[in-house]
C-alpha cells in the first residue's frame, strides 16, 4: 500500500501558507549527514545566492521549509532524503556578496531526520529549488529507515584490498552496511592497525564465529582501542586518538579454513615480520 508524504507528516491545510519544499541536488562533497560535515550541509542546504549573482538560486517566502537532498551518489535520481524542519529567519549577506538563509532547525519531524526517503521526479527545464507545500499530498514515501541513512564511499574491491581509516570503519559498522557485514563476517584474518600519527603498527587477529566484523565492531564500540592495552592508554590520554588509525587485512581465511590455532602461529608471524613488539604497539 503506497503511503504519501502528508500521511507521516500530518501538516494542516490552514498551515500551507507557512510552509516551502526546498529540494538540494547533492553537494560537491557528497555529504549527506550533519554528523559527517555539519556546518557544510547546512551551508548547502541555506544557499541563496552566489556573490556575482544578480538573480537567486531560490527564495524562501514562507516562514518554514522542508529541506531534502537527493541521493545522487546513489544514482537514485528520483529518491530525497529529509534533512528536518527549518525557520526561515531571514537573510545573510557576507562581505564577498553571496547570501545564505538564516535557517534555525525545528523539531517538529525531528525523528525523520535523515531517516524518511521520498519519491519525487523533477520536470524538465530550471531547476525546482523549491516545490509547493501541496506536493506533501502526492509525494510518495519510499522508506523510513531504522538507523540514518548510511553513505559508504568506499567500494569493497577485494579482501586483499581492504584498508580502512579508523573513521570510514566506524561508519561501515554503525551503519550495519550490509554488503560490508557479509563480506567480513565471512573471514578471519590477521590485521594490522597503523597509527597513522607515529608509523607504529599493532597486529591482531579474528577467529570467532562472526568473524573480521565481530572483532572490528569491538574497536568501533570501544573508540578505537578494542581492549589492545596500548591502543587503550593511548585513547584514555586523547578521545579521539582512534582517528589515527588505519585498519589492514594482511592475511585472510574463510571460516571454514583453518582453525584459531593456526590463525594465532600466523599472527605471531606477522609480529615477528614488523617487529611490532619492539617497535610497534604489540605488548604480546
Amino acid at each position: 500500500m503506497q503511503i504519501f508524504l502528508n500521511e507521516i507528516l500530518g501538516i494542516r491545510k490552514d498551515e500551507y501558507c507557512d510552509w516551502t519544499i526546498c529540494l538540494n541536488n547533492a553537494n560537491a562533497e557528497q555529504v549527506y549527514s550533519f554528523d559527517e560535515n555539519r556546518e557544510r550541509l547546512m551551508e548547502h542546504i541555506s544557499w541563496k545566492r552566489h556573490r556575482e549573482s544578480t538573480t537567486s538560486f531560490r527564495n524562501i517566502f514562507t516562514r518554514y521549509c522542508l529541506q531534502f537532498i537527493r541521493l545522487d551518489k546513489d544514482q537514485k535520481w528520483d529518491q530525497w532524503l529529509f534533512l528536518g524542519a527549518y525557520e526561515n529567519c531571514g537573510e545573510r549577506t557576507f562581505d564577498d556578496g553571496h547570501q545564505i538563509y538564516d535557517l534555525k532547525p525545528v523539531d517538529r519531524f525531528s525523528h525523520f531526520i535523515e531517516r524518511l526517503i521520498v519519491e519525487y521526479k523533477k520536470k524538465q527545464g530550471p531547476k525546482q529549488a523549491k516545490i509547493d507545500i501541496a506536493n506533501i499530498e502526492t509525494m510518495p514515501v519510499v522508506s523510513v529507515l531504522e538507523r540514518k541513512y548510511i553513505q559508504v564511499n568506499k567500494p569493497f574491491d577485494g579482501y586483499d584490498k581492504i584498508s580502512l581509516p579508523f573513521k570510514e570503519l566506524k561508519t561501515i559498522i554503525n551503519g550495519n552496511v550490509d554488503n560490508w557485514r557479509i563480506l567480513l563476517e565471512n573471514i578471519n584474518c590477521i590485521y594490522a592497525i597503523t597509527d597513522t600519527l607515529t608509523g607504529k603498527v599493532y597486529i591482531g587477529s579474528t577467529y570467532g564465529y562472526n568473524g573480521v566484523w565481530q572483532r572490528w565492531s569491538c574497536y568501533v564500540n570501544t573508540n578505537g582501542h578494542g581492549g589492545d592495552v596500548v591502543l587503550k592508554e593511548l585513547i584514555e590520554q586523547n578521545h579521539d586518538y582512534g582517528n589515527n588509525f588505519v585498519f589492514t587485512v594482511i592475511e585472510s581465511f574463510f571460516n571454514r579454513d583453518g582453525n584459531a590455532s593456526y590463525i594465532l602461529e600466523r599472527e605471531n608471524y606477522w609480529k615477528k615480520v614488523f617487529s611490532t613488539r619492539a617497535f610497534g604497539n604489540n605488548k604480546n
